[in-house]
């Protein structure tokens, strides 16, 4: 998820441990296959605790895994990974087998786009070299060895494939961070304003006795919310004709098919997905819908607009990074980190009551209203749920770079040569579930773990944004500038939703998920 964000106050957990919830009992074990991340480390030797091991004692290995035969070996790693195994378990079977948490592989696409050949880091220790600028390059890195077509984005380079060193990369993220920086008076009411209509929704789905599917409504409204919270554009107004307006599933579209070549429809007969990986799709099929988007933009942002122009940019750049910061990684991370709130936390009935006075003891002062300020500094369990989510469930899956000259990294088991030119990504599931730093059940959902001065200190481990959580991101590098308003809008979400309801129940997963009940408040 790279949308830039505010630079916004990191909340203290320090005080909170007389919370007195206990969830021990209610946390939720995720397992997919057959080995859980927790038991395949530790089924590797080593009895020292690893963050706190010399590196100088460690054994010099080469890299376990390999490559195989070309073009075959790219086309069974692939199935393997999308289809056979699957993920985590591909992953666990491998680092069990090698009894290595740095491998080689090959990662999709392949052949015919790119070189597949991968080195992966599935541990705290190694993972960071990902992000060490003095190592690693981050040119066209940002969705693996692959990089789509320019044609989807107006001919245009965007910010998430130019390495920090590169000064039109300053330019973009400085004007991203201003956007937000501005857009921070409307953040709580416009998500307030959209959030609103999806419950209605829900809520009228449930009363003719159906599911009420969180997607399509969640992207739907976050769609609503990003374009009025982020733009001086009002989607909402009424003098706009509807022609004019783009629309989510349009620009869904635009994101699915650039990204396909490196994922998984999950949907198609394995025949059409091997089809999608190795054919380009024109970006052609995409054009209505996106240029719908550019028009929109350059008719009723026009603030927005000009505001790229005093960083030095042209006016073909900013809108076509515009539109990507907020469908591609505004849009597209929060419809993969929302939903893992709201189905993590509707399987607790004992937090959703505790959740729910929380957030109603610390709106009090404000009149029941849900501002920036009570749920960045007065709900310390809500704080620490929403980053647990994020280490239970990445919004990002991987994080990769190319290495500019030779060096040595460390797994907690070994050390490795790394020569430059090497393709390096790190699996952020794997990386999040490590259990020689979350020691405690790191295979279970646990609301209170970054509570506390403990707590507070595993925060340095929360690495789903390119970077550490305690890290500030800036132009220098290519942590996600929204590592503190994306824990910060879950929190919204889970406040708005227990001023408005009991509690609630889903059922399903993914593109399933569904409320099944959603119970309104007894107290008003």
């Amino acid at each position: 998820m790279a949308l830039p964000s505010l630079i916004m106050h990191r909340t203290s957990l320090s005080s909170c441990n007389a919370t007195g919830l206990v969830l021990k009992n209610q946390s939720r074990t995720h397992k997919r296959g057959a080995v859980t991340v927790a038991a395949s480390l530790k089924t590797m030797d080593s009895d020292v605790p690893a963050v706190a091991r010399d590196d100088s004692d460690l054994p010099l290995r080469e890299i376990p895994g390999g490559y195989g035969i070309p073009y075959v070996s790219q086309l069974v790693n692939r199935w393997r990974l999308l289809y056979i195994e699957g993920e985590p378990k591909y992953w666990e079977n491998r680092m069990k087998n090698l009894n290595s948490t740095v491998i080689r592989t090959n990662m999709p696409p392949g052949w015919p786009w790119t070189d597949s050949r991968c080195i992966m880091f599935l541990d705290q220790k190694s993972f960071p070299t990902v992000f060490d600028y003095d190592k690693v390059d981050k040119y066209k890195a940002f969705a693996g060895t692959f990089m789509p077509s320019t044609s989807y984005t107006g001919g245009q380079e965007m910010c998430a494939y130019l390495d920090p060193s590169n000064k039109k990369h300053e330019q973009l993220k400085n004007y991203c961070f201003e956007l937000l920086k501005l857009s921070s008076s409307k953040w709580a009411p416009e998500f307030h304003s959209a959030i609103s209509r999806a419950f209605l929704q829900w809520e009228h789905k449930l009363s003719q006795k159906q599911p009420a599917l969180v997607a399509p409504t969640l992207p739907e409204f976050m769609f609503r919310f990003l374009v009025n919270a982020m733009t001086s554009a009002d989607f909402d107004d009424p003098k706009i004709p509807d022609s004019e307006k783009p629309t989510c599933a349009e620009l869904q579209k635009w994101v699915g098919f650039q990204l396909i070549p490196i994922g998984n429809t999950k949907a198609a007969p394995l025949y059409v997905e091997e089809l999608l990986h190795v054919a380009p799709i024109p970006a052609k099929l995409t054009k209505g819908g996106y240029d719908k988007m550019v028009a929109f933009l350059q008719n009723y942002a026009q603030e927005t607009l000009a505001l790229g122009l005093s960083h030095g940019l042209a006016e073909d750049e900013i809108v076509h990074n515009l539109i990507f910061f907020l469908i591609l990684n505004g849009h597209g991370g929060f419809c993969r980190f929302l939903p893992v709130v709201i189905r993590e936390v509707g399987r607790i009935p004992e937090l959703q009551a505790e959740l729910a006075a929380e957030v109603r003891a610390a709106t009090a002062a404000s009149g029941g209203q849900v501002t920036m300020k009570a749920v960045m500094h007065d709900m310390p369990l809500l704080t620490s749920t929403v980053y647990e989510a994020l280490r239970f469930n990445p919004p990002v899956p991987y994080q990769y770079a190319r290495a500019k000259k030779d060096f040595t990294i460390s797994s907690h088991d070994a050390k490795f040569e790394i020569k430059k030119g090497e393709f390096l990504g790190g699996v952020n599931f794997m990386v999040s579930r490590d259990p020689k730093v979350f020691t405690s059940d790191p295979d279970k959902f646990v609301p209170t773990r970054f509570m506390g001065p403990e707590g507070e200190k595993l925060l340095e481990h929360l690495v789903w944004s390119n970077g550490r959580q305690t890290d500030e991101s800036s132009v220098h590098n290519k942590q996600c500038a929204a590592k503190d308003i994306v824990p910060l809008t879950g929190r919204l979400l889970l406040a708005e939703i227990f001023m408005r309801y009991d509690s609630f129940k889903t059922e399903g997963a993914d593109g399933k998920l569904a409320f099944t009940s959603l119970q309104r408040r007894t107290d008003l």
